[in-house]
């Protein structure tokens, strides 16, 4: 073992046992001298070591540092070159250095000199540096490049712009400090240092993207142009700035005769951006084929176009309105191409090429066809070509900018032509004419052009456009092709030919003619009784909304109705059809088909009602030929093209049936039989009408006609036009004389019932009925039909053409029927009344009385019960079982039952009446008058109930005397028989009475004055006639005791009793007359005139005599008081 591993063991062991015994302690003591020598020696050792190092490395130092910067690899990250001076320029140096050495090294600032192809170009100064092993980059910042050799560098200077790849040499004699190990620097002087630099140039700027062309500052003689341009740096080196660069812009190539465009930019022109860097945001927002997100730079140029070589400008213009890019060549001005002197010489005759992008707009937008005019087919050429004039609006864009006029002063088109997806053929311009040829940025500019189509397929296809511009709202029309257009502006005159043009104009097509009006229409009467047809002339507008205008000459349609496509009649006319109204003739005939029984259908039948009602038809026309047949477009348009319009009804104001006038209405009123009940009445209400009217045909219509039957189905309506009901009847017989200003009669046949809808129907028929028994005058009651409830005249009418079965003719009729008045002019008459039966309540009495109803209105009323009226008293019911009038004036009879049966707080009322009635008592003779009057009771029809709640009927009851002239009184005569010698005042009195009625009378009571007549003569009829009755009475009739006498029902006479022997074979006795015994008449006075009188004249002859007082009767069993006066009673003595 040796000394140094005892040592170490030595060491180990005491770090492992801290706690040492004694003699341990002693052991180490003794070893210490020795390990203190042995470190000196290694001290020494290695110092003296370390200096031979430093001596050896000193001396070798240079030749390390040296080789250590020939190794070094060095590349040049970026230069950028700003603050142009005349002689030098801010150099911003960005490199990277690759260290081979593995020792850190400082290299002292220095002076780095550039020569370029052996030729010094200049210096700048370099900040110390510091390096180590591998890449180190280094950063120069804003160092001074001193050009020292001015034409050296503007041949470095224009290289760099011009190639794609530069070497350059750069050199210096550096002063550079080595670290060793970290502890010992070694300083080596003069190094040098020689490298030769390769890094990419701009490659003469070639990656020029134009993105923006402006010319919106132009003036009328100047066309100033503002381009945006993105040039690609593809170099490391950037500029900053380049200077206020001047550029020539030459198409279709470079020459001294192809300048079309002088540019320059601003002093501030820089190339700021280097290869691999952010584009300007400007050109990386750019969506193009190329990715222009790095390297790219923003440069804008302005300047003026130039128009000196006409075709150079015009060939540049032609490819930027094309949709095409223009091959430009730009070059740097020669004689001053940048305004920064350090760069002007490098950049003389820079020449880039690039593309100037077309017009986004180009130069033809929108075109608008404002009118498309056809010419008729030429003979001989109509199956190859048509003409057409055009008047076109296009819309268009100026390149020159909205300052700038270009007036455009011809046009030639060559186009395929394709519309409605068809291609038509080749469109070409044939003249032009300008409008309005300025164009001033985006205008319009109106041409009319004449042009000239050759078809395709012979014209087929164009026919087939024609017929879908016919029949489509909107059609398109495409041109697709080129034009050439000469203008003149500021820069002169332009040619620009081969511009493409492509345009698709949506026109307004004619929509199928859905704006066809027949503005009249004619039938003259003229037709052929054998054609059996008849001639029609129309005036038709057509509203063209299209632009086309087409000169179809004559042709032939057709004519159909739209539902049943049946055709009906043809017409022909010569069309010029135009945009907008278009008046056209047609003529024809109408010659519809008959069945066997030679009547027409019914929807040509319904055609002529619903004209004759006002309301319009559709109808359609077939185009069945033209008259160009051998113009294959034309049939193609135009035959077989079907038309739908609507044939307007009559205008409004017409009234076919006009003039109504009712000359009689029978009215049946009763109730429905049994299960024909309806929900609304209970009334059954029939009538018949025999009316006038008159029936015209409207102005348009001449033919002929003959009407020999008709239905009608109507709504009745009072004066305010409500709902009555309805009347529907079957077909009636009429007559007609078209020659007679259309009068019309018709007498119906039948009865017809009124339909009721509602309860107002019934309500307000009622009133209507209240209104004709009640009103004074004339009441309205219209008949309207309503279309919409299938209601109107249905005539079957004779033509030429064959029977039309027309329906739903309006009637609006309003004719006046005179109102009954409750029959008080003239008033009712009572003509006789019997009494049949009296019972202990009432007597029953058959009546027969006359009226005349002034209406025209005839009425079958039923059974009614009408309650008689006296001084406002009921007397009792009248009952008619069958209450139908006559009409007209017309006299009607009405018999009846009437039951006297008043209340008994009205019998003083009612014993007035039954006085009246018998002798006239409280009138003086003459007729009572009464009301007959109606009531809810009066009629089980509800319909004829309101009416005869209010009926009031007034009149008057004639007398006894006026009713039977034969028998005028109940008492005929009186026989005086000479009374007792001791009773003189005394005096028998025996009464001849009546009885003129089928009931018998039972008087049971008399008390009466006499009045004696005091100037009594001798009539021409050889009859006595009172001329004066005394003042007072002569005596007095009324017997204390009274005895009944009972007058027989119909009794002609008799006498209440008689004296004398066998006195019954004398008189007549009335039954239970007493024979030998009568009733006494008490005298006043025998020595008074009148008793003087009375003796001598009854003596005489006799004496006429008047009565007043009371009679109490029976009549039947009807027990009642009357007053009775009587005058003329003629009393003579008995034999």
């Amino acid at each position: 073992m040796t000394d140094e591993q005892e040592l170490e063991l030595t060491e180990q062991l005491a770090s492992r046992q801290p706690l040492l015994e004694q003699h341990d302690t002693s052991t180490k003591n003794r070893t210490k001298p020795w390990y203190r020598r042995r470190l000196v020696i290694i001290s020494g050792a290695l110092l003296l070591l370390l200096g031979f190092s430093y001596t050896l490395i000193s001396s070798q130092i240079s030749r390390i540092a040296s080789q250590a910067i020939k190794d070094t690899v060095m590349h040049v990250k970026k230069m950028d070159l700003s603050h142009p001076e005349f002689q030098s320029v801010t150099l911003n140096l960005s490199l990277s250095l690759e260290m081979m050495s593995p020792f850190p090294a400082t290299v002292d600032a220095t002076t780095f000199v550039i020569a370029y192809q052996d030729v010094r170009v200049g210096s700048f100064q370099a900040p110390t540096m510091h390096m180590s092993h591998g890449i180190n980059d280094q950063i120069f910042p804003d160092s001074t490049l001193k050009i020292q050799d001015k034409k050296a560098w503007n041949h470095f200077a224009g290289d760099m712009m011009k190639l794609s790849q530069i070497q350059y040499q750069i050199s210096s004699s550096l002063i550079i400090h080595v670290r060793l190990l970290g502890l010992v620097t070694f300083r080596a002087s003069d190094i040098p240092l020689h490298k030769v630099m390769t890094f990419k140039g701009m490659d003469g700027l070639q990656d020029m993207q134009i993105a923006q062309v402006k010319m919106d500052n132009s003036t009328q003689k100047e066309v100033l142009v503002t381009i945006k341009t993105c040039i690609r740096n593809p170099s490391i080196t950037t500029i900053r700035p380049v200077g206020a660069l001047c550029l020539n812009a030459h198409y279709p190539r470079l020459g001294e005769s192809t300048l079309v465009a002088h540019l320059r930019t601003s002093a501030d022109t820089a190339l700021s951006i280097a290869d691999g860097e952010p584009s300007h945001p400007f050109c990386a927002s750019l969506q193009e084929t190329t990715d222009m997100s790095k390297g790219y730079n923003l440069l804008e140029l302005q300047g003026q176009m130039l128009g000196v070589n006409s075709e150079a400008i015009s060939g540049l213009i032609t490819k930027y309105l094309s949709n095409v890019s223009a091959a430009l060549t730009v070059v740097m001005c020669e004689t001053r191409a940048s305004s920064v002197d350090l760069y002007n010489q490098a950049m003389k005759n820079l020449t880039i090429k690039s593309l100037l992008p077309p017009q986004k707009d180009p130069l033809v937008g929108n075109m608008f066809l404002h009118g498309i005019s056809l010419y008729p087919p030429a003979e001989g050429k109509e199956n190859d070509t048509v003409q057409l004039d055009t008047a076109v609006l296009v819309e268009a864009t100026s390149p020159l900018g909205p300052s700038s006029v270009l007036t455009v002063t011809d046009v030639h088109m060559n186009v395929s032509l394709t519309g409605a997806g068809l291609a038509l053929g080749t469109l070409s311009t044939v003249s032009v004419d300008i409008i309005d040829g300025k164009l001033v940025g985006r205008s319009n500019i109106s041409v009319d052009c004449l042009t000239k189509l050759d078809f395709a397929e012979g014209g087929k296809a164009f026919g087939r456009f024609v017929r879908a511009s016919v029949v489509k709202e909107k059609v398109s029309l495409t041109l697709a092709g080129s034009m050439n257009v000469v203008c003149q502006g500021a820069l002169g005159k332009l040619k620009l030919f081969g511009l493409p043009l492509r345009a698709t104009a949506l026109l307004s097509g004619m929509n199928n003619f859905k704006n066809v009006t027949v503005e009249s229409f004619s039938l003259p009467g003229s037709g052929s009784t054998t054609e059996h047809e008849e001639p029609i002339q129309t005036q038709i507008e057509i509203r063209n909304p299209s632009v086309f205008t087409v000169s179809i000459g004559t042709f032939w349609m057709d004519l159909s109705l739209n539902a049943s496509r049946e055709k009906f009649g043809e017409l022909h006319g010569t069309m010029h059809l135009a945009p907008g109204r278009n008046g056209l003739e047609m003529n024809g005939h109408l010659k519809p088909t008959k069945d066997a029984a030679g009547q027409v259908s019914d929807a040509v039948a319904d055609f002529f009602s619903r004209y004759l009602n006002g309301n319009s038809s559709q109808i359609i026309v077939e185009i069945t030929g033209t008259q160009y047949s051998n113009c294959i477009w034309m049939q193609e348009a135009l035959v077989g093209l079907t038309i739908g319009t609507s044939f307007p009804g009559v205008g409004k104001g017409f009234q076919m049936i006009s003039k109504i006038k009712m000359n009689q209405l029978d009215v049946i009123l009763d109730e429905f039989p049994p299960g024909e009940r309806g929900p609304t009445t209970n009334t059954r209400m029939q009538v018949r009408a025999d009316m006038e009217a008159s029936v015209k045909m409207p102005h348009s219509i001449g033919i002929p006609l003959q009407i020999s039957n008709l239905s009608i189905a109507v709504t009745l309506e009072n004066k305010n036009n409500q709902h009555l009901g309805s009347l529907v009847s079957a077909r009636e017989t009429c007559e007609f004389n078209q020659t007679d200003h259309g009068a019309f009669l018709m007498n119906m046949s039948h009865y017809y019932p009124i339909g009721f809808c509602n309860y107002g129907d019934v309500r307000r028929m009622s009133s209507f009925i209240e209104d004709l028994l009640t009103k004074n005058g004339s009441i309205m009651m219209r008949l309207k039909s309503d279309i919409g409830a299938n209601q109107g005249a249905f005539p079957d009418i004779g033509t030429r053409m064959g029977m039309l079965a027309l329906r739903n003719i309006p009637v609006d009729g309003a004719p006046l029927i005179p109102a009954m008045d409750s029959f008080r002019h003239p008033p009712v008459k009572i003509l006789s009344i019997d009494i049949q039966q009296g019972s202990k309540q009432s007597m029953v009495m058959s009546m027969e009385f006359s009226l005349q109803n002034p209406s025209i209105v005839l009425v079958k009323l039923g059974s009614l019960a009408l309650d008689v009226f006296f001084d406002g008293v009921r007397m009792g019911s009248a009952k008619i079982s069958d209450f139908s009038l006559n009409c007209c004036g017309k006299l009607t009879i009405l018999r009846g039952s009437f039951e006297y049966k008043p209340l008994q707080s009205d019998l003083v009322t009612a014993e007035r009446f039954l006085s009246n009635f018998v002798s006239g008592y409280f009138t003086h003779g003459a007729a009572q008058e009464i009301a007959i009057k109606g009531s809810a009771e009066s009629t089980p029809l509800d319909l004829l109930q309101p009416a005869l709640k209010v009926l009031s009927i007034p009149s008057k009851l004639p007398t006894l005397a006026e009713m039977f002239p034969s028998m005028p009184t109940l008492v005929i005569s009186s026989l005086l028989y000479i009374p007792p010698i001791f009773h003189l005042a005394q005096i028998p009195t025996s009464l001849e009475l009546r009885n003129p009625f089928s009931e018998s009378i039972m008087v049971t009571a008399i008390d009466m004055e006499l009045y004696p007549c005091e100037d009594q003569i001798l009539g021409d009829d050889g009859k006595l006639v009172c001329k004066k009755y005394f003042d007072d009475s002569l005596a007095r009739f009324a017997p204390a005791v009274f005895h009944p006498i009972f007058i027989p029902a119909n009794t002609n006479s008799c006498f209440s009793c008689c004296r004398g022997s066998r006195c019954n074979d004398h008189v007549k006795l009335c039954p239970h007359a007493s024979v030998g015994k009568c009733m006494n008449a008490a005298v006043q006075s025998l020595l008074s005139p009148e008793a003087i009188a009375t003796i001598i004249h009854t003596l005489a002859g006799g004496l006429l005599m008047r009565i007043n007082g009371t009679i109490g009767a029976s009549i039947g069993d009807y027990a009642t008081h009357l007053f009775y006066q009587q005058d003329g009673l003629f009393v003579a003595m008995a034999k």
